[in-house]
């Protein structure tokens, strides 16, 4: 089996494409379980956030996936926007993925529980042997990385640099009144950030009230009603929305009725859904300055310059845990040698028992040509068996073609 990854982020695809091609966490298993009645796939794990949509796959062949990428999954392999990574550059993107260093925030905190929850809901439907060290790997590669660079300190995320968004245009945040609509992980960071710069009118909208008054009860703020919100969005200064929902929460109209209400004076939307709670179209308002995960580019930048630095050392150890897991796969993939050649040592001791054999043999007589055949062959196999374990273990494909060719066996070249 080959591994590979298929998938679009902030780098390569702006947020009208990204979230065309987003999936809930809640429809991971599902989404799954239909990926794999494709006789191509044998493993998989989908990973779908704000900032990319990725597929880690396992599969019999890298060339007959690329044929039938588009009819499994929808993604063009061949468009500009989305991008296909095998083997060596899988692991290394996934590795950075979950240490925070191909995140749109550098150092990010909230993607390794993003990749930890995508991992677990894949393993609910299938993993087969490759799939689960790339992700063990993953995670601590994520370690050493969080552990042994400086990425590690005073780690960040999207929430952390919209609220910091959000100071830069009030300033102190201590008068202001804010609604955060949704209650998952972005939404109790959001609040965290908040009140940690002085925030105290906060209320919490949710589609499911019982979570917006768990936060509530932990922050000491307020809830609302979903349903209420057209109604009482003109209360608000800055308003955050971080949730999965599939259809917009603010459209045109309610942010024109907001504004009539407040009587034009300027309110703050960021929205950092994918796809997007807030019509896009409400940026062309005069008195509402609307934010989409990718305005934040310039808080971020700042942020990335102060952590630059440790880009360097935290790929050093990127790349090398991703060669320890090239060789892991090339040897895994390779473990048919080793059984071909014992097949091979076999039909030739079993030949030559043939040919001892005659039917006037006692059944001892049999049993001791039997016996010595056996010794023989695995006294003369015991080196080059030992020997071929050791290279295929190696990872080092030359020496593996080259072993392969002394011995007449056969590689499968089927990548």
């Amino acid at each position: 089996m080959a591994i590979c990854v298929l998938g679009i982020n902030h780098k390569t695809a702006e947020l009208k494409i990204r979230e065309q091609f987003t999936v809930a966490e809640a429809d991971y298993q599902v989404h799954l379980a239909k990926l794999l009645k494709s006789p191509v796939i044998d493993s998989a794990v989908l990973i779908s956030t704000c900032n990319r949509t990725e597929y880690y796959l396992s599969v019999q062949s890298i060339n007959k996936f690329k044929q039938q990428a588009q009819k499994i999954l929808g993604f063009d392999s061949q468009a500009e926007h989305v991008y296909l990574k095998t083997g060596y550059d899988c692991a290394t993107h996934l590795f950075a993925v979950t240490a925070g260093v191909d995140s749109l925030v550098l150092g990010e905190t909230q993607i390794q529980g993003q990749v930890k929850r995508a991992f677990d809901e894949a393993s609910q439907v299938k993993l087969n042997g490759e799939i689960n060290k790339l992700f063990q790997m993953a995670f601590k590669t994520a370690k050493l990385v969080r552990s042994d660079t400086e990425i590690g300190r005073n780690p960040v995320s999207v929430a952390h640099c919209a609220v910091q968004l959000g100071r830069q245009i009030f300033g102190s945040l201590d008068q202001q009144k804010i609604l955060i609509i949704g209650a998952g992980e972005t939404a109790e960071l959001l609040i965290r950030y908040l009140i940690n710069h002085d925030a105290k009118q906060i209320v919490i909208a949710n589609r499911t009230v019982k979570n917006a008054a768990r936060l509530a009860q932990l922050f000491a703020a307020q809830t609302m009603e979903l349903s209420h919100l057209e109604n009482r969005l003109a209360q608000f200064d800055l308003v955050f929305s971080a949730t999965a929902s599939k259809h917009v929460l603010i459209d045109l109209k309610a942010a024109n009725l907001a504004l009539k209400a407040r009587k034009f004076k300027p309110m703050v939307m960021i929205d950092l859904s994918v796809p997007r709670d807030i019509d896009e179209s409400i940026k062309d308002l005069d008195d509402v300055f609307l934010y989409a995960v990718d305005d934040l580019q310039k808080v971020i930048t700042e942020n990335m310059q102060r952590r630059k630095s440790t880009v360097e050392e935290a790929t050093r150890i990127i790349n090398a845990e991703a060669e320890l897991l090239s060789q892991w796969l090339v040897s895994r993939q390779h473990h048919d040698l080793l059984k071909q050649y014992q097949r091979k040592v076999e039909g030739i001791k079993q030949s030559v028992i043939d040919r001892q054999l005659s039917q006037d043999m006692s059944d001892e007589q049999i049993n001791k040509v039997n016996t010595v055949a056996h010794q023989v062959s695995k006294k003369l196999s015991h080196d080059s068996i030992s020997g071929i374990r050791k290279i295929i273990q190696s990872g080092n494909t030359e020496h593996i073609k080259l072993m392969a060719e002394l011995f007449n066996l056969e590689i499968n070249n089927d990548t």
